[in-house]
């Protein structure tokens, strides 16, 4: 299909539209200026295409506007250290992502002095201007900025189950979309706690269509979800049992295995208790 590019020369970001996507094939730009977050449904981010930043000419670069790959994993960015621009001084270390989980949209970073202990404070992920080994943002003046953190969850650690309460898994991470802030899909395990290495448990992908509700430390999915999810990585356990199915399902096939050998036992049992008492 063709494309569309218009530049705004302020913050030399261009948009990347398709013209199918247009209505009457007009050309549309994303603002990039930054906003106060006044309530936790007021926030816009862009949908509509990638910001990219055009660095001289007409050289597209396609890392995106924060010098990192515009799909990336929370897992990328926590415990990364910021640093200002303009005085050069570190305001922390990343220690939590904010999702709104009603417009699916990564809103506010948590940082700390350390990354063990000390007072959080909070900035909007769209103040972030360059990702690489640190996360750069223009001033401390990002930290200001006051937030009402309604509707907006974690989800690391959050169980993953059906409406009719199969369980999927536990919520490991998240990939999003480092530009529009725009949750692209989940990652899942058995235990949700990130420490724990994927060589040692499976990991799966969940697309957010998937997602149905987050209700308290729960993530409500379609019943047919699981036929869905794609496999990350295969763990050991998986290695070990040579099984298709997840670390959980293993678990509880596992555990239907061990109560059917129980059941079995006892009835062999009472079997031979029968056969005893034919000689008494």
């Amino acid at each position: 299909g063709k494309f569309s590019f218009k530049e705004k020369s302020r913050d030399k970001f261009v948009s990347c539209l398709s013209s199918s996507s247009l209505p009457n094939n007009e050309e549309a730009v994303v603002d990039s200026s930054p906003s106060v977050l006044v309530e936790n449904d007021s926030a816009e981010f862009p949908r509509d295409g990638d910001l990219i930043r055009l660095e001289s000419g007409n050289d597209l670069r396609n890392t995106g506007s924060k010098g990192f790959k515009q799909t990336t994993r929370r897992s990328s960015l926590v415990a990364k250290q910021v640093i200002s621009i303009q005085t050069a001084l570190s305001l922390g270390f990343i220690s939590q992502l904010w999702v709104d989980t009603t417009s699916w949209l990564v809103l506010v970073v948590d940082v700390k002095p350390s990354l063990l202990s000390g007072e959080c404070e909070r900035f909007l992920l769209k103040d972030i201007v360059r990702v690489g080994d640190v996360v750069l943002v223009e001033d401390e003046a990002v930290l200001d900025t006051e937030f009402k953190m309604v509707g907006l969850e974690t989800l690391v650690g959050y169980r993953v189950v059906t409406p009719g309460g199969r369980n999927i898994g536990k919520v490991r991470g998240y990939s999003f979309n480092i530009n529009s802030g725009i949750v692209e899909s989940l990652e899942l395990d058995s235990f949700g706690v990130t420490i724990i290495p994927s060589s040692l448990v499976s990991t799966y992908r969940l697309q957010v269509e998937d997602i149905m509700e987050v209700l308290e430390d729960i993530v409500v999915v379609h019943e047919d979800a699981a036929s869905r999810k794609q496999r990350l990585t295969k763990g050991l356990w998986d290695a070990q049992f040579g099984s298709e199915y997840s670390d959980v399902e293993e678990l509880e096939n596992s555990s239907d295995r061990r109560r059917q050998r129980r059941s079995n036992r006892k009835k062999r049992d009472l079997d031979d208790d029968d056969e005893w008492d034919i000689f008494r």
